[in-house]
């Protein structure tokens, strides 16, 4: 249709079917056809020929003429405003805890793939609580913690299940722990305390990966996701209590569209666990 649009103004505005032609790069015959094809559409002739064949606009050419300068115009509008859309960069900014970080989020990341010319994404890692507090006051847009923390600011969703071992050297009186406010952290102290455990010697270490290689090099013993487990470390299944879930965060009332699409995404991201194993 705009092909015939296009032919039709142009014929107007020269008074010429020759002159039309060869501004459009397009045989006479052609503009005859798309002519004739556009006023069948209209029910309507468009031009008539005079005493020495010059071309004569008729009432319904005069009337059409306006409206498709307008429709037009609109439609270059409408050009430019998309262009200027996917133009539009978002930021989008997470938060994920430690045991999130080298297991869950790479798997998580191809969600974000074919959105990626569109996105400022930045990914930051902090404990359980950091990240709910940040989400919280829409300081990020999205997080995933390790434990149940909820707020009338925040919608929290089950992402993924996880599961918690002791592992290391059981018999050690080494036992390294992360820090209170961390999401194994939290397990860690009521393990113990259930267990009624009192080991002589307790390190913290705000690292996940230090702690697991410290329990590779044959050093003590802790509590850690079974992700982190491989055939170099001895552990043991503590139960149903101990399997966790990995929770996804968001600010309630995000007010950008294009994140909001985004967390549903995520949200929508059943078979992540699949991805992982």
């Amino acid at each position: 249709m705009f092909s015939l649009l296009e032919t039709f103004l142009s014929i107007y505005e020269t008074q010429s079917f020759t002159r039309t032609g060869n501004y459009l790069f397009i045989s006479q015959p052609t503009v005859t056809l798309r002519i004739k094809k556009l006023e069948e559409e209209l029910g309507s002739p468009l031009f008539l020929r005079g005493r020495h064949q010059e071309v004569i606009p008729t009432e319904s050419a005069h009337f059409l003429y306006g409206r498709v300068q307008q429709l037009l115009k609109e439609w270059e509008q409408t050009q430019e405003a998309l262009k200027q859309q996917i133009s539009i960069r978002h930021s989008f900014k997470i938060g994920i805890s430690q045991s999130v970080a080298t297991s869950i989020m790479p798997a998580l990341f191809n969600i974000f793939i074919p959105d990626l010319s569109q996105l400022d994404l930045e990914i930051s890692v902090f404990n359980s609580e950091k990240v709910f507090d940040l989400v919280k006051n829409h300081e990020i847009h999205f997080g995933i913690i390790e434990k149940p923390m909820m707020s009338a600011q925040t919608e929290t969703f089950s992402l993924c299940k996880d599961e918690l071992v002791i592992a290391g050297d059981s018999e050690s009186d080494l036992f390294f722990i992360r820090e209170n406010d961390s999401g194994v952290g939290y397990y860690t102290q009521l393990y113990l305390k259930e267990q009624n455990k009192f080991p002589k010697h307790i390190v913290k270490i705000n690292s996940n990966d230090v702690i697991v290689a410290h329990l590779k090099a044959g050093l003590g013993t802790s509590l850690i996701s079974k992700r982190f487990v491989n055939s170099e470390l001895p552990y043991q299944v503590l139960g149903e209590k101990y399997q966790r879930k990995f929770l996804g965060v968001s600010f309630l009332n995000e007010g950008d569209y294009f994140i909001k699409d985004l967390i549903q995404k995520i949200k929508n991201f059943s078979n992540i666990e699949k991805s992982l194993f």
